[in-house]
This record gives C-alpha cells, sequence and structure tokens, in this order.
C-alpha cells in the first residue's frame, strides 16, 4: 500500500514540476493560419518567411498553407477544415472572395478571426482587410514613373494635349478588382493633372500571362507607331511580356515600360533597358503583418491608426482596411537585386 502512494505521490510531484516548467502548454498556443492562392510559388514562399517569422517573434503557432492551382473551390475547402480544426483565425489570400464569404461567416460566428490580404473591396464578412501599400498612392506611381522616364527619352519632343504620348494599361483580368482599381486612379489621375498623356485604347486583360503580353505590345506597336509611348502592366507578368517585346524589336526608351513585377523577374530587363521601373510590395512584409494583426486581435489589443508595427511603421485604420505604405520602387537591377526575392 505505502508503494501505490509513494508512486502516486510521484505522479502528482512530476505533473506540479511539469506546469512550473512548462506553464504554456500546446492546447493553450494561438494558431493562426494563413491560406494562399497557390502554394509552393516563389511569391507565397516569401509571404510564408514573414508568417513564421512573426510567429516565432510573438509565441504563437503561424504556418501557410495553398492549393496546388488558384481554385476558388479548394480555398474554400481549406478555410472549412480550418474551421473544423477550431483553429483561432484564419488569414486568407483571396482567389474569389464572394466564394469564401460563407465560410467567413461560420468562422467568425464561431469566434474565429479573419482576416484578408490583397481584398479591400470584398470587406463584409471579414474582421479586416491588410494591406501594405497605399493603392491610390501605388497607382500614381507608374504616371508619375512615365512622366519622368518620357523627359529624359523623349530626344526634344515637347508633348501637348494636341499631340499626346500614347500609353497602355494590361490588367490581369477585368474583373480582377485591385488591377483595375490601379487602372481606374491611373486614368483620373492623367484626365485631371497630365494632359500630354492620353490612352490609346482601354485596358487589356493580358497581364497574367509573359506570352499574352508580349503578344499584346507587339500587337500595339503595329497599330500605333509611334504615337505608342508607355506601357503599364499591373498584373506581375505583364510588363515582363512588354519588356520582352520591346527587347525583340530593340526599342528600349522608345516604348517606356513599367509596373507590377516581382524583383527577381524584373533584374534583366532593368538592366538593359526594356523595363524601364518596377513596382511592388514585399509578401513577406504582408505575412508578417497579417499575423501581427490577428494577433493582436486574439489579445483584445485596440486596433488605431498609428499604432507602430515593428520594421513596417504606423498603421492607418480606415472603416475595415488596414495598410501601412510600403511600396519598392525600382528603377535599376540594382535596385531590383537588394530587395532580395
Amino acid at each position: 500500500m505505502k508503494k501505490k502512494y509513494i508512486s502516486l505521490g510521484l505522479v502528482l510531484v512530476f505533473l506540479i514540476l511539469s506546469l512550473l516548467i512548462f506553464p504554456i502548454n500546446a492546447q493553450a498556443q494561438k494558431e493562426v493560419v494563413v491560406v494562399v492562392k497557390i502554394g509552393g510559388i516563389p511569391w507565397f514562399n516569401r509571404m510564408a518567411e514573414g508568417v513564421q517569422q512573426a510567429g516565432k517573434e510573438l509565441g504563437i503557432k503561424a504556418s501557410l498553407i495553398g492549393p496546388s492551382t488558384a481554385d476558388a473551390a479548394s480555398q474554400v475547402a481549406m478555410v472549412e477544415d480550418l474551421i473544423t480544426r477550431g483553429v483561432d483565425a484564419i488569414c486568407v489570400v483571396p482567389t474569389d472572395a464572394k466564394a469564401l464569404g460563407p465560410a467567413f461567416k461560420k468562422a467568425r460566428s464561431k469566434g474565429i478571426v479573419i482576416l484578408t490580404h490583397e481584398s479591400p473591396f470584398e470587406v463584409e464578412d471579414v474582421d479586416y482587410d491588410i494591406e501594405t501599400i497605399d493603392s491610390v498612392a501605388y497607382a500614381k506611381l507608374a504616371i508619375n514613373e512615365i512622366v519622368l522616364n518620357l523627359s529624359k527619352h523623349s530626344g526634344g519632343v515637347k508633348y501637348t494635349a494636341e499631340n499626346p504620348a500614347g500609353f497602355v494599361m494590361f490588367v490581369g483580368g477585368l474583373t480582377v478588382p485591385l488591377h483595375n482599381f490601379w487602372a481606374d486612379v491611373a486614368l483620373k489621375y492623367v484626365k485631371e493633372n497630365i494632359p500630354f498623356l492620353k490612352e490609346l485604347t482601354p485596358r487589356l486583360p493580358v497581364a497574367e500571362s509573359v506570352e499574352d503580353s508580349r503578344k499584346a505590345t507587339l500587337d500595339l506597336i503595329r497599330t500605333y507607331g509611334d504615337k505608342l509611348k508607355a506601357v503599364i502592366g499591373w498584373g506581375s507578368l505583364g510588363p515582363l511580356g512588354a519588356a520582352r517585346a520591346v527587347r525583340e524589336l530593340g526599342m528600349q526608351h522608345k516604348v517606356i515600360v513599367g509596373g507590377s513585377a516581382i524583383p527577381s523577374t524584373a533584374v534583366d530587363y532593368l538592366r538593359d533597358g526594356s523595363m524601364d521601373w518596377a513596382q511592388l510590395w514585399d509578401p513577406k512584409e504582408a505575412g508578417y503583418m497579417m499575423v501581427y494583426i490577428a494577433k493582436l486581435m486574439l489579445d483584445k489589443k485596440p486596433i488605431t491608426s498609428g499604432l507602430e508595427i515593428p520594421n513596417l511603421g504606423p498603421i492607418k485604420v480606415d472603416g475595415k482596411v488596414i495598410s501601412v505604405n510600403r511600396i519598392k520602387l525600382m528603377r535599376t537591377a540594382t535596385d531590383a537585386r537588394k530587395l532580395g526575392f
């Protein structure tokens, strides 16, 4: 009998010591999962670095997952699975925000925090959308870069409302919200402030394909000749295809090319002048910010404009959109290489 009591006593001592040494167990640790459009591609691998960094710094479990293709149904299924698992927060880069609406509502009804990224126009069913750029400034930047390059490469030509410099914009699709928002802002900015720029033809939905963008640029050059002075690609493959066409024809600086592009893909084109600038944000910073905001919400901390996020600066809160302005501008191959992704 004494041995039995001694054994029970040892078990109790062990349990007490375990609680003292490990006061936070795995069940108490908060879990944040980021669901992206496509898993395993360079853009979202870079985002995963920020997710993991935030998790380590904040002492929570943070991970990133995504389907093998940009399929809305697969993304919805992943979110549903996370709801069943009972994770604390789900952050999503939506392929189709409307399709995710019912799952988002279900998650929030169970107390799960829902954040999105790159979806500032579909916020009804989420807690917040997280953006690492000022989208209005991002759109105007592209137009300002065209003006800068026109002044550098005009060869003494003076552009006026009667003798305008023509430009065309590429988007990933005519229903892609952010691409078309940027295009709308850019066009409004031109009409109100820069009379010597003229959109030659309505935006073309080719910017998610290098080859489609290349062919479109070649067609535009054949159609408009010297009237075409610039191409903006709002999808990250648009500037690459346009730059490839310009390189093929040896028209560097005769046709200005720029827009959204991953730095590592833009280096060679920036080096030979086929691309005049590239702009983007760092997905690592976006991943970090999503997890950071999720942790604040789980801790019931107030989220207000001016709140500082480490290494990202103060946030701006506008309704359900939380943003910082971390636009990356690359005018040279060196600029692009320095960004490291």
